[in-house]
């Protein structure tokens, strides 16, 4: 096995999952002293290298683990520490201690720019953990069933999936949550009684509602999310986003496109894209338009009007 391993993408309960199985098949017996786990914000370079050249008492094996390594990405974080990056460099590329040192990345991209992930990549193992697609989603469900022996049919999956979404770490709480209720055999119902709609279906969800002018519910629906603590300014950010979306798809299929090209396109995962596809049709590019201006204009108002956003939101949702 790589000494060194790097383990990058959004999907962070997955991440955690592999790194704790590499942990687990290096190491003959892990306990708190042969694995560790660092928080990169709060751990200087010199204490990582540190760790990982000193062996446990009475061992010859150690593994360590380093949380939201961000400097292997491009992104700006606020740090506790000051890192010295040539001095990871240079660890890097002279290593020579037999510890397991893993660096989980939380992030969908690697800044391959930088010196620090090119020398990762040449002296060990990087490995990305992608979202799944939808027919991913429902194997992965369908192998959690079947460990659980638990059964539950194609109507009820898909009512699953459409209210929490393909997300890996909401689907596999959802799941679990589900098999506890239903014990034997999961149906329709109960997942409509316990599995939580995910913010991402509740806005499309929304943004349906207000193109196709049913504003009551949506008002409703928006109170809803509201007492659910969602900040009145991310959900209307995220309605600018799927309006956006929107029309980007219907504009992309107008051109011939099929969607895994309108999704690599946009950087948008392909379910996403697959759920606009469906409902696209319905609306002409001029009312898609439309809408997101009067997206904007709501965004300056809530950043200039007197009145609190709740009360500016409802009245958005009412005019447009």
């Amino acid at each position: 096995m790589e000494r060194l391993q790097l383990i990058y993408g959004s999907n962070t309960m997955r991440i955690t999952e592999m790194a704790k199985e590499l942990a687990g098949s290096f190491l003959e017996s892990p306990d708190e002293f042969s694995l560790v786990t660092l928080n990169y914000k709060e751990t200087s370079i010199e204490a990582i290298i540190e760790e990982a050249q000193t062996l446990p008492f009475l061992s010859d094996q150690k593994a360590v683990v380093v949380n939201d390594a961000f400097s292997f990405t491009g992104a700006k974080v606020k740090s506790e520490v000051n890192h010295d990056i040539d001095r990871l460099v240079d660890y890097l590329t002279n290593k020579n201690d037999d510890t397991l040192l893993i660096f989980k990345v939380f992030n969908e991209q690697l800044d391959n720019r930088k010196k620090i992930t090119k020398i990762m990549k040449q002296k060990g193992k990087v490995t990305e953990v992608a979202e799944m697609d939808e027919q991913e989603v429902r194997q992965y469900l369908s192998s959690i069933l079947a460990e659980n022996e638990v059964a539950m049919d194609k109507s009820a999956m898909d009512i699953f999936i459409n209210r929490t979404g393909i997300n890996y770490e909401t689907v596999t709480n959802e799941m679990n949550k589900l098999i506890l209720y239903a014990e034997n055999t999961i149906t329709a119902e109960d997942v409509e009684a316990v599995v939580s709609v995910s913010l991402e279906q509740n806005i499309f969800k929304l943004t349906d509602l207000i193109l196709s002018r049913k504003k009551a519910q949506a008002v409703r629906l928006l109170r809803e999310l509201i007492l659910q603590k969602e900040e009145p300014m991310q959900l209307l950010h995220l309605i600018i986003g799927q309006f956006r979306l929107l029309y980007q798809v219907k504009l992309l299929l107008s051109q011939g496109y099929q969607a895994d090209n309108i999704a690599k396109s946009l950087k948008v995962h392909p379910y996403r894209v697959k759920l606009a596809s469906r409902d696209v049709g319905k609306y002409s590019q001029e009312v898609l338009e439309n809408k997101m201006v009067m997206c904007r204009d709501i965004d300056y108002k809530f950043k200039s009007s007197y009145l609190d956003r709740e009360t500016l939101f409802e009245l958005f949702v009412l005019e447009i």
